[in-house]
């Protein structure tokens, strides 16, 4: 599965109408990292009115407002997340208040708005899960496995063992059944392919 996360953690700041408004975007690999980001956020802001967030992680979304009247921090944010089609991402913003009450439609783009310009900073990156196979093939379909392999990967780990050639590539998940088609046709059936890791990357 390949999915949309923010390349990099990022900061923005903005005052409106008295209140400062300090957002921050990370990309998470856990939903424990966006619980993380939210501590490390409060204990640089601990003065803060509120510390609004918003995370989704795989299925997993969740917001909070933190004090501020409903549907009108937490939920904003979560949807500019999802508006981007970003996963593994976490938002956490910080309000100083000004004194100056924004209303509701104004809470929504001071916190939404805050949400989108860091991501503007962070950038987005496309993050591809990788599978790493295991083929084995007989001493007879080496050379033949091996020049298949040359044209799938650029690092191929090759030993052997009593039964032949044992190799190790890295590939797209999504390309992971037709490399194992491939390997069956040349080898007529006779090579394996098992998945000993995936990776997120």
């Amino acid at each position: 599965m390949a999915f949309l996360t923010p390349a990099v953690t990022a900061r923005h700041e903005e005052l409106i109408n008295g209140s400062t408004f300090v957002a921050f975007v990370a990309p998470i690999d856990s939903v424990a990292a966006a619980a993380a980001l939210l501590e490390r956020v409060k204990a640089e802001h601990p003065d803060a009115s509120h510390h609004c967030w918003a995370y989704k992680f795989d299925e997993v979304m969740r917001f909070s407002d933190d004090g501020e009247p409903a549907g009108s921090a937490g939920r904003p944010m979560l949807e500019v997340l999802l508006k981007r089609d970003l996963e593994h991402c976490a938002t956490v913003v910080v309000r100083y208040f000004g004194g100056k009450k924004l209303g509701i439609g104004g809470l929504v783009r001071a916190y939404g708005g805050g949400v989108a310009k860091a991501l503007d900073l962070a950038g987005v990156r496309e993050v591809v899960d990788t599978d790493s196979l295991e083929i084995r093939a007989d001493f007879a379909d080496t050379d033949t496995v091996l020049r298949a392999l040359a044209n799938l990967s650029d690092e191929v780990a090759t030993s052997f063992d009593e039964r032949g050639l044992v190799a190790v590539i890295e590939v797209p998940s999504s390309e992971r059944l037709a490399v194992e088609r491939l390997l069956a046709d040349i080898t007529r059936g006779a090579a394996t392919v098992k998945i000993i890791a995936t990776v997120n990357d």
